[in-house]
């Protein structure tokens, strides 16, 4: 197990900024000149937290010896459905990356690296793990697509997580 936290989040409480905005005021008064202040301080964070995601990307560009496996549970406008995305690089800095303009969050939960993402018709749920063995996943993948049940020593099985890969880097577990 690994300690909970949080890689990245797009949610903005700009009172948690107030000391880079400061700054910012100083560093770039014509940003903010004859504009509202508060749009103006929201956008300039917003900017800022962009940096950090890809920050973020580039702490993560950490190389698997295979691809990772995106187990979705998906809030869509007919209900709920389970789902799934193969990313082929292996490459864990391209989990930070959304199809939704909603508001995101990667983080580990103490097992795995996961992701919420609230879009227009719900929210959708992300597990991120790497596949062990690409020579009998087509099975486990077949049994998703069919809505079938999927244990979490199944899951383990197939694949396994990559929370302590993603913890060293911040110094939150070894390796």
């Amino acid at each position: 197990m690994v300690k909970k936290f949080v890689i990245w989040d797009s949610w903005i409480d700009t009172s948690e900024w107030e000391t880079f905005i400061e700054e910012d005021k100083l560093l770039n008064p014509e940003f903010y000149k004859g504009r509202d202040p508060e749009e103006a301080a929201y956008e300039a964070v917003c900017d800022m937290n962009q940096v950090y995601l890809e920050d973020e990307r580039n702490n993560l560009n950490i190389q698997l010896s295979h691809p990772i496996l995106i187990l979705a549970d998906l809030g869509l406008w007919n209900g709920r459905r389970q789902g799934y995305k193969v990313i082929d690089s292996g490459n864990i800095k391209d989990i930070l990356y959304s199809q939704s303009d909603g508001e995101c969050k990667w983080y580990c939960n103490g097992y795995d690296i996961c992701c919420d993402e609230c879009h227009h018709d719900g929210t959708n749920h992300y597990i991120y793990r790497e596949i062990r063995n690409e020579d009998n996943i087509d099975n486990f993948l077949d049994r998703i697509y069919d809505g079938e049940k999927i244990t979490r020593r199944t899951i383990n099985y197939y694949t396994r997580s990559i929370a302590k890969d993603i913890g060293s880097v911040y110094g939150i577990c070894n390796k």
